[in-house]
């Protein structure tokens, strides 16, 4: 029995077997998995890494094609904003040019106004002129001799004027305004519009017989020129017959 001091703490002792194979393996398996452990958070370290970086990448990808296209909107944009005021400008020249023809046109049809009344007075003394007309009564009430004269006015014997002349008697009958074209009354005449060509004067000239009941009051000519110059007129003259 082990000598023990009076009054001394006594540890208990614990009596283990000695395995020096174990004790060994546990140094080996704390070699070895302190470089594994290492390795391992190494590894996850650059997995991390690389993950990062190829998340940046693809947004910076992203980001990079975001502005090429947001580049290309700007441009797009601009082309309308351009193509915009290119067809204001575009309207408003047309616009302009339709004024300024309006104008025109509104100035032209001034001109030929002016340019007609200055034919019309010019040949208003020339050209085709009634010169005369004369109605005798006969031996019948009913029935007339007319003689209508149109002449060229400032004939010069070489150009003939032509064109046609209307004939119509104006009256009543039964107390109704009548109108009787010559042809109606006349045999000599055939057409209702009667064709003038001469160098100097035309006579139209015949008998009419007026409808039963009518009562002439004035004999309506209208006479139209086609050449040598453009001339028409309408002229009425009172029923004077002779004779009566």
């Amino acid at each position: 029995m082990p000598n023990v001091v009076k009054g001394s703490k006594q540890e208990k002792m614990v009596v283990v077997p000695y395995r020096p194979r174990q004790s060994l393996f546990f140094i080996v398996a704390l070699l070895l998995g302190v470089p594994a452990a290492a390795l391992g958070g190494f590894a996850y370290g650059y997995y991390q890494t690389m993950l990062t970086q190829q998340i940046e990448q693809a947004d910076r990808q992203e980001l990079d094609g975001l502005k090429v296209e947001n580049s290309e909107l700007l441009r797009q944009v601009a082309i309308f904003e351009r193509s915009s005021v290119m067809d204001q400008r575009a309207n408003e020249e047309v616009l302009s040019t339709i004024s300024g023809l309006r104008d025109r046109v509104a100035q032209l049809e001034q001109d030929i106004v002016y340019y007609r009344q200055v034919v019309s007075e010019e040949v208003e003394d020339t050209g085709l002129i009634i010169s005369q007309l004369d109605i005798d009564a006969t031996t019948r009430p009913e029935i007339y001799r007319y003689k209508l004269v149109v002449r060229q006015q400032d004939a010069d014997g070489d150009t003939y004027l032509t064109g046609h002349v209307n004939v119509n008697l104006v009256g009543r009958q039964d107390e109704a305004l009548v109108i009787v074209p010559l042809r109606e009354i006349s045999e000599e005449q055939d057409q209702l519009d009667i064709r003038l060509r001469f160098k100097y004067f035309q006579n139209i000239e015949g008998e009419l017989m007026l409808p039963e009941g009518f009562i002439p009051e004035r004999v309506q000519i209208a006479a139209v020129e086609t050449a040598p110059v453009e001339k028409n007129f309408d002229q009425d003259f009172s029923w004077v017959a002779e004779g009566e």
